[in-house]
């Protein structure tokens, strides 16, 4: 199990060394074996990547994310048919019947919505957003066709970053807003890694269908794990006037937290490992009863230093 995470800042080069990433800044070269790394996360547009490396990063499963001069991520490179048995795979899930599919998004759903609400309640935040999520959580449809997510989403941002708090995307976002995103980008990226690693189509999703989206699956399976930024982010960057290095360096170690998936404290990147092996014997069963998701009140996270 690779479980490293590598945030490259303005260095001059990033090239294959045997079977180690060699990263050269500021006169220093420094190496690490590709075997441990899951992600590598670049911003310093000067950098020069070379095509070895690409090509290596392809066979270790190595996944990429490139940031612009904001310091936002805006691209991943992944392995393309990492799995050896791919085709098998992807056969299967365009097997996924609608009932499949809308039955595993009202899971996925509950999921995320039981997070939210039990972050509201670790946070002691005000009853009323408690009780109108517990309903919401019992109130879940296949395929989630009242939308209680969306309502659920509206509830529990106001009642963590306050009523005037609007999600936005864009890259002149405020820092709580830029903060989400970066993490998300992050949780996103290494979802896909995973989702790729084991063979499925990350463009074939359950719920999310957009024909310009490559990673509707990923967006639908991350769902669970994106209070984890939501945690960290409310409580580092309310006082803060805007995203910093160490913020983003902070955000990526999240795959690093600690956090409870059934009776296991893990990794999160390895949490999301096991979640996605779940997920996929439920599809391939037929038979959606999934209970073990990460208990997001139970995350902790290490502060990082500048380096």
């Amino acid at each position: 199990m690779t479980w490293r995470t590598v945030h490259v800042r303005d260095s001059e080069q990033m090239r294959l060394k045997l079977d180690n990433l060699l990263i050269k800044k500021h006169g220093i070269e420094v190496t690490i074996p590709l075997s441990d790394i899951s992600m590598v996360v670049a911003e310093g547009g000067d950098t020069i990547v070379t095509l070895r490396l690409l090509s290596a990063f392809s066979k270790y499963n190595v996944v990429l994310v490139v940031c612009d001069q904001n310091h936002l991520p805006t691209g991943i490179y992944l392995a393309q048919n990492g799995h050896f048995r791919a085709y098998k795979k992807q056969l299967n899930q365009l097997g996924w019947t609608d009932k499949q599919k809308d039955k595993m998004w009202q899971t996925i759903t509950y999921m995320k919505i039981a997070n939210q609400l039990d972050l509201l309640i670790t946070l002691d935040k005000s009853d009323e957003s408690i009780k109108l999520l517990a309903d919401y959580l019992e109130h879940i449809e296949p395929g989630d066709k009242t939308n209680r997510e969306g309502h659920a989403a509206k509830v529990y941002f106001n009642e963590l970053f306050g009523k005037k708090f609007v999600r936005v995307t864009q890259q002149e976002a405020d820092v709580i807003n830029a903060g989400l995103n970066y993490g998300y980008a992050i949780v996103r990226a290494q979802m896909a890694r995973i989702v790729t690693g084991y063979g499925l189509n990350p463009i074939v999703g359950l719920f999310h269908k957009n024909e310009y989206n490559s990673f509707n699956l990923v967006d639908d399976l991350m769902e669970p794990f994106r209070q984890i930024v939501d945690y960290w982010v409310y409580s580092n960057l309310q006082e803060a006037d805007y995203l910093k290095y160490t913020h983003r360096l902070e955000l990526v170690n999240l795959l690093n937290a600690r956090v409870k998936l059934g009776n296991e404290n893990c990794a999160v990147v390895n949490a999301m490992d096991k979640y996605v092996k779940e997920f996929m014997r439920n599809m391939d069963s037929k038979v959606i009863q999934w209970k073990n998701y990460p208990i997001i009140s139970s995350l902790e996270w290490e502060k990082v230093n500048e380096v």
